[in-house]
């Protein structure tokens, strides 16, 4: 095999020894020095990108799924919450008793309970509500508590009436007016 360039130049008597040894040091340090910055410098690879990304992805649908999972938990433990007030607040029905007409969606709606409980549901300190199809009525701090938590379920709520609201000066104040007529 043929000799290097330097070698070469050294015979021909172009380059001293001396010469040629300092630049193959320069070239040998050059050289290193090229590669510890290469081994310093990060190496970016579009494989680890690639999976990070990919992970990242998967993160944020493990989150999102998640958030939909705690978000029907939650509906669950509300559902079970308003089932038991009401089964341990209820007021018993008579059906016997008189029937109190109340609307929903448009349409008018009764159920038969005691005249103390049809005068209270009018006043305002009992309610109704709906549940698996059934009216209930309950208590009107229960109904509030379950206000809170669903809106939907309550049918009716009356508002409570006070004579301290009414007007002072009005001649027809000690009058009481009929507000559920019984047929």
């Amino acid at each position: 095999m043929g000799k290097s360039f330097q070698d070469q130049l050294l015979a021909l008597g172009l380059v001293d020894k001396k010469k040629a040894k300092e630049t193959k040091k320069h070239q040998h340090h050059a050289k290193k020095k090229k590669a510890k910055t290469a081994r310093n410098k990060p190496v970016i690879d579009e494989n680890v990108l690639l999976v990070q990304r990919a992970e990242e992805k998967k993160k944020a649908r493990a989150n999102k799924l998640n958030q939909e999972r705690n978000a029907k938990l939650k509906k669950r433990e509300e559902a079970a919450q308003i089932k038991q007030f009401i089964e341990q607040n209820r007021v018993d029905k008579d059906d016997k008793g008189i029937a109190y007409r109340f609307n929903v969606s448009g349409k008018i709606q009764r159920i038969f309970v005691p005249k103390d409980v049809a005068d209270r549901l009018s006043d305002g300190r009992l309610g109704i509500v709906v549940l698996r199809d059934q009216f209930e009525v309950l208590p009107r701090t229960v109904v509030e508590k379950i206000t809170n938590i669903n809106k939907q379920m309550i049918v009716i709520l009356n508002d409570r009436t006070g004579d301290d609201s009414d007007d002072p000066d009005d001649p027809y104040a000690e009058f009481k007016v009929p507000d559920d007529l019984v047929w």
